[in-house]
């Protein structure tokens, strides 16, 4: 329509002078409007506060102990699962110094480089929780405030009633901060400052009256989960250290229990050639140790020499052993013991022994005697890996953990599970009627 203007034309048209008062005066016009209406309160959200992590200072180390050296190094053969009462602080602190805190020089930690740093790590498990220890000022700094000895050990392990220790420590470490320094040779390098930190702790643990057992075979994912190591670092060795089992003062509340053995004895069987030096000594020790009788058989009566050029003596034939004298039977592994995989005298043992509610007990080659046996059929089952052939066969169920226990069948992957070993050897003495 010609001659007539919309209202949006005239706006568009509008002078610019006047687009700057009308915008003052929509402005002023809004915050007159909001000043007229009534204020709503502010709602206040909760906030829960996040626990505060505390840093614990350890006392200085002790550097005169009254323990010689060679005393501490034959301890080791009489090492025990240790009990789960809580540590002693300065005990605590003893252990992280000889595992790496004396790798630092005392006072002159400010003046080190990161390469002259200790790479390995070490963390500390706790009844109230989960710390680091940092060496350069002999300190532990606190990651969790929970209680994981029992969840890390049941992820270990996984039997129940297996000892946790008054404290687990874990060596840690990144393949990538070893080869800073070490280049090419890294993972050498990083495997053997572990083995170093390890028996340093052992023999410090010893010198201070604890006991421990070591653990190697670590499943890497579960230790990582429970402990919470950082990306990239990789847990290598788990110790369980307490005092030997019952110098208890007091019981811990919800510390688990071994039934007492009482008199029922112990029957050690060996093979009448290369046994398993190892398997053999700190087994019967171990027995010794909490009071069981033990005896020693095997197809002759004259020495028998083990892998490693030691010797036992037998106390008396296998084929003369009395099954109802014994609430347990032990067979112990080694190159040898393959001629008892189908000896009619050994499966006649191991079978009269599992169906008259006996222990029956197995450590590192010797598993696959049960498996032949025909007595691991859906039972959970460990041993020296290159068995795990035969025991599956033999219907076993082969988990490759250091210990198991199911039922009254034990077995054992080798001579460093040989304190877990006797502890579910102990448990299932119990339960034998």
């Amino acid at each position: 329509m010609k001659g007539r203007t919309s209202l949006a034309n005239r706006v568009v048209r509008c002078p610019q002078s006047l687009y700057v008062p009308l915008l003052m005066v929509l402005v002023l016009a809004a915050l007159s409007w909001g000043q007229a209406q009534p204020t709503q309160p502010t709602k206040r959200l909760r906030t829960t506060a996040a626990p505060r992590l505390k840093t614990m200072q350890l006392p200085e180390p002790s550097t005169s102990g009254t323990v010689p050296l060679e005393q501490a190094l034959l301890a080791q053969q009489r090492a025990t699962a240790p009990s789960d009462q809580r540590l002693e602080f300065a005990a605590i602190g003893q252990l992280a110094w000889a595992a790496q805190g004396v790798r630092v020089p005392r006072g002159a930690s400010a003046s080190l480089t990161p390469s002259q740093l200790p790479a390995m790590r070490l963390y500390f498990v706790l009844p109230d929780g989960v710390y680091s220890y940092n060496p350069t000022d002999h300190s532990l700094q606190q990651m969790s405030m929970d209680d994981e000895r029992q969840t890390l050990v049941t992820a270990l392990v996984n039997r129940p009633g297996a000892p946790i220790g008054g404290t687990q420590i874990v060596l840690a470490a990144s393949l990538r901060d070893f080869s800073v320094q070490y280049g090419v040779q890294a993972r050498t390098a990083m495997l053997l400052q572990a083995g170093q930190a390890t028996q340093n702790i052992q023999l410090q643990a010893l010198a201070l009256g604890l006991t421990y057992v070591s653990i190697d075979n670590v499943n890497l994912n579960s230790v990582r989960r429970v402990v919470r190591l950082p990306k990239g670092v990789d847990p290598l060795c788990v110790l369980l250290v307490g005092y030997p089992a019952g110098t208890t003062v007091a019981a811990t509340a919800g510390q688990s229990t071994v039934a007492q053995p009482g008199s029922k004895k112990v029957l050690l069987v060996v093979p009448q050639q290369a046994f398993q030096d190892q398997e053999l000594y700190e087994t019967k020790r171990a027995l010794e140790l909490a009071g069981v009788p033990v005896q020693v058989a095997s197809m002759r009566l004259t020495a028998i020499t083990g892998m490693l050029g030691g010797t036992a003596n037998p106390d008396l034939l296998l084929n003369k052993a009395k099954l109802s004298d014994y609430g347990a039977i032990v067979f112990i592994g080694g190159a040898g013991v393959v001629e008892y995989f189908n000896d009619p005298t050994v499966m006649n043992l191991v079978r009269q022994a599992a169906d008259q509610g006996k222990v029956v007990a197995a450590i590192g080659t010797a598993p696959s005697i049960l498996a032949n046996a025909g007595v691991l059929k859906g039972v959970r089952v460990t041993g020296y890996l290159p068995e795990q052939v035969r025991i599956v066969q033999g219907g076993g169920n082969y988990t490759g953990n250091p210990v198991e226990k199911d039922g009254l069948i034990v077995t054992a992957t080798s001579a460093p599970a040989a304190p877990l070993f006797v502890q579910a050897i102990l448990e299932g003495l119990g339960e034998v009627r």
